[in-house]
């Protein structure tokens, strides 16, 4: 007889393998932002999604889309790629957006 699994196991096997399981890794980069970006960028910016690797964020005015995608890119893309634990970010696409 085979021994039990673990029940974590089991689920993370069946996540893995469920398109389901990917979206419950992008539950980690929504709560990971305001950390890697910090509480000043946060309240000007929101994550609007991932497209592959790359984390798409809409931010509120071209001062600051200027600021962070000359500036900010990489140490945040840095911040944030050490906080995550099961996605894979190699870009960060900014852009305006209407919040």
């Amino acid at each position: 007889m085979k021994p039990a699994e673990k029940a974590s196991d089991v689920l993370n096997r069946m996540l893995e393998s469920s398109p389901l399981g990917h979206n419950i890794e992008h539950v980690e980069i929504y709560s990971e932002w305001r950390a890697a970006a910090g509480t000043e960028i946060a309240r000007h910016t929101r994550v609007a999604g991932i497209k592959g690797n790359v984390l798409r964020i809409e931010v509120d005015s071209s001062p600051w889309l200027y600021e962070l995608s000359g500036f900010r890119k990489q140490q945040i893309l840095t911040r944030l790629s050490k906080s995550l634990k099961k996605t894979r970010i190699v870009d960060i696409d900014f852009r305006i957006g209407s919040f």
